[in-house]
């Protein structure tokens, strides 16, 4: 099957959607008429049938929900789950690294918890008294809801101690102290103030990722370091090739956050796709058909090809 297949099931699901919306209409059809096999029984059987149907579907709900899935971090306090990453074993030494040196870079895996709570420790230790704890983003996305998560986690509604600022959204107050924001905003506010002189601690993080604005901000704030011994500077990666970062920052210590928040599998297809969009669907119905329920996360490319996969796979799914 190829994207012309895709588009063509939507357009026969809208086309059938016109149809019943058409039907309903005239009235020929009607959400609540009786079932016709069950014209043959008594009263009693009927409504019988029609509980017992109530109930599985309701059990069937009931089920997804309550399946075993482990510890599931959503069932555990905020105070628990910041004390379940594997971040949690490392604070008293990371602060004290922060402590000991101006330039640290932080190396971590994706799902340790170095974005969420290396600004809060910094925090709760004074980092934050007389100026703003920063952290870089590379995408819009991840700066608002890194904030929500962290203003949930402190206890604060966002734009108060906690914020963000990306493009066309400013939430903040003077009351911040934690703030969030892709690197193109804070490579702005670099070039206003070359200084950065609001800021106490800036970290900048998915360094490995190296956009340019990130690497424009390398040199920024390399600068501004030199002018301001006071500003502490982190720089963030999920990869362990961080030498070259220490190298560019004066030879500044590397500090590893060993651990992860879950174990991760890679799977590879045997031979290359020639539609990867109905491929991912597929893969999306076996997953669903024979593995226990859980959530499944499908990335595209952009909203069509979602609205399109959304719709073929509800259409498959009746």
């Amino acid at each position: 099957m190829n994207g012309a297949v895709l588009a063509r099931e939507r357009r026969e699901l809208k086309m059938q959607q016109a149809r019943e919306k058409q039907k309903s209409a005239r009235g020929v059809e009607n959400a609540n008429r009786a079932d016709p096999l069950l014209d043959s029984v008594s009263e009693a059987e009927k409504s019988r049938v029609l509980v017992a149907s109530a109930q599985a579907s309701a059990e069937f709900h009931k089920e997804a929900q309550n399946a075993p899935k482990g510890m599931r971090r959503v069932d555990m306090s905020i105070k628990d789950q910041r004390e379940s990453l594997p971040v949690f074993a490392f604070r008293n030494r990371f602060l004290k690294a922060m402590e000991d040196n101006q330039i640290l870079i932080v190396v971590g895996e994706t799902g340790s918890g170095k974005t969420t709570q290396l600004t809060q420790y910094l925090a709760e230790a004074g980092y934050s008294r007389g100026g703003i704890i920063g952290c870089t983003q590379p995408r819009r996305v991840a700066a608002m809801s890194v904030a929500e998560r962290v203003a949930q986690e402190v206890g604060c509604r966002v734009g108060d101690e906690v914020g963000y600022s990306v493009r066309f959204d400013d939430n903040t107050s003077r009351n911040t102290r934690i703030k969030y924001m892709t690197d193109g905003m804070l490579q702005r506010e670099a070039l206003l103030d070359p200084n950065m002189s609001n800021y106490n601690v800036i970290m900048l993080d998915e360094a490995h990722e190296r956009t340019i604005a990130t690497d424009v901000l390398f040199a920024l704030l390399k600068k501004a370091a030199t002018k301001r011994p006071d500003l502490k500077l982190i720089i963030t990666s999920a990869t362990l090739d961080a030498s070259k970062f220490s190298d560019y920052f004066l030879g500044c210590p590397i500090f590893q956050i060993p651990g992860k928040t879950f174990e991760v599998e890679v799977l590879h297809t045997k031979e290359p796709e020639p539609d990867y969009l109905d491929s991912s669907l597929m893969t999306v119905m076996q997953i669903h058909l024979s593995e226990p329920s859980g959530d499944i996360l499908v990335f595209l490319t952009g909203q069509e090809e979602i609205d399109t996969s959304c719709e073929v796979l509800y259409e498959r799914m009746k």
